[in-house]
């Protein structure tokens, strides 16, 4: 297992849908947020079209990390309202004990990336 497959299968990944509420990966899920979209029944371009304009990201180690688009940008103000209403939802379910982010700097695959901001 390469170091990004074992970051993937150790997080625990998300995508907020507005509408719809909230596609959380099962424990262990070691594909990419459009692996989870495909998987959950969305064509390639609806699966595209979420990534882009919907909040997304992922638990781990009691923090949650969340951004949008394809290069990990913090959310827009909408998003980031949409993000803040899901964070009971995290801390009930204890995946936030600690802090939440928004927008990540893009690093290494498999190596931790830095946050941009406090949600």
């Amino acid at each position: 297992m390469n170091a990004e497959e074992d970051f993937h299968r150790r997080r625990k990944a998300f995508v907020l849908l507005k509408e719809a509420g909230i596609l959380l990966a099962q424990d262990g899920f070691s594909g990419s947020h459009f692996d989870l979209l495909r998987q959950a029944g969305f064509v390639e371009s609806q699966a595209r079209g979420i990534i882009e304009t919907q909040p997304r990201g992922y638990a781990l180690g009691g923090d949650v990390y969340f951004y949008q688009g394809v290069d990990f940008s913090p959310l827009s103000s909408e998003n980031r309202e949409t993000a803040r209403q899901w964070l009971p939802f995290f801390r009930q379910n204890g995946m936030l004990t600690g802090r939440a982010f928004d927008g990540m700097r893009r690093g290494d695959a498999g190596q931790p990336w830095q946050p941009v901001a406090d949600l």
